[in-house]
């Protein structure tokens, strides 16, 4: 739990030059919005980069309510938890992975902040998209949600946790997986901050829980951070990239990518939707490289310093995932706690 500092005016975490994002926080929590918190300095000073990479602590299992039972996957770090329980980071793999070990590349940074790094297995090596549960398909989603519950109810291995760091993202197919996890009743506003490499929304039928088409209150309400990573050069998201993406991002044009954001961002005055002003094409934060491509960060603060949240990284000739991007997701992630903590 952090400290909520009163205020009029939302404080954004100060720009930092390309590559340095947040390696030190103080201890309070500044009102990021009036329904998110973002949180300084509980976490260590540094990374221990130079650790070496040990397994998975243990595994455990979930059983939703078609009597399907879920396997998940976790890793203790060896730093005593902080006062409020520990962290936790729910990483979810792409088609054809599992848990176990995945996001090992996650390791040397939330190890040195006392982090939990819990990896779970979806169905038949995939994910069930659906924000509901949809009958005759594995109920993904609401594993996920249970998953929360015994978390918080029982700690991970004997560990406490603290329910108002939590945080999920995922790569590819998982990587869809937060924004339906935004919708479900049960987990919308359980999220301290997310991220999607390489994800998209898309609604099946039958899928109350799930709104694509328009921003909804019901659905969109969730004030909760959203770092969104992707490639012009994926193929493998549809529907395929547009022939040229614009600098600054036209949303309007380039919407492939960034539609699923604006759903949330609208909700709480981050994007317009006729950009009849520019707004809503983000605003160039940084440049940096990544795997030897030119990449690109943008937020919405066109609209206020609030916007911060939604974030935006576009590489240029990316392909499927962007790799090697763990200490930028989790130094994100780990700069915001859940609202009211």
């Amino acid at each position: 739990m952090c400290r909520i500092v009163a205020s009029t005016t939302p404080v954004r975490r100060p720009g930092l030059p390309a590559g340095l994002w947040s390696l030190a926080f103080s201890l309070a929590c500044a009102c990021a919005s009036p329904a998110q918190a973002q949180c300084e300095d509980v976490f260590a000073d540094g990374f221990d980069a130079g650790a070496a990479a040990a397994p998975v602590s243990g595994s455990g299992t979930i059983q939703t309510s078609d009597g399907a039972t879920h396997v998940w996957y976790y890793r203790i770090p060896a730093h005593a938890a902080p006062p409020h329980g520990h962290p936790v980071l729910i990483w979810l793999h792409g088609d054809g992975g599992t848990g176990n070990g995945y996001g090992s590349g996650f390791y040397p940074y939330t190890d040195a902040d006392a982090a939990i790094l819990v990896t779970p297995s979806g169905a038949n090596q995939t994910w069930t998209h659906a924000a509901g549960d949809l009958a005759g398909q594995p109920q993904d989603s609401q594993f996920i949600s249970r998953l929360i519950d015994a978390m918080i109810a029982n700690g991970v291995a004997g560990q406490p946790i603290d329910p108002d760091r939590i945080y999920v993202g995922g790569e590819s197919r998982g990587a869809y997986m937060p924004y339906y996890l935004l919708q479900r009743p049960s987990t919308k506003l359980r999220f301290a901050a997310v991220a999607v490499n390489a994800g998209l929304l898309y609604c099946q039928a039958g899928d109350a829980d799930c709104e694509v088409d328009n921003s909804m209150p019901t659905n969109h309400a969730a004030a909760t951070p959203i770092l969104h990573l992707h490639g012009t050069n994926d193929t493998a998201v549809e529907p395929p990239p547009t022939a040229l993406f614009h600098n600054p991002i036209d949303w309007n044009a380039d919407w492939r990518v960034f539609f699923p954001m604006k759903l949330w961002a609208t909700q709480h005055g981050c994007f317009g939707g006729d950009n009849s002003t520019g707004q809503d094409d983000g605003v160039l934060q940084e440049t940096y490289t990544a795997n030897t491509h030119p990449a690109r960060r943008y937020d919405l603060t066109g609209w206020g310093e609030a916007c911060s949240r939604y974030q935006l990284i576009l590489v240029e000739d990316g392909g499927h995932v962007i790799g090697g991007q763990y200490q930028r997701i989790w130094s994100f992630l780990k700069g915001y706690c859940r609202a009211g903590g």
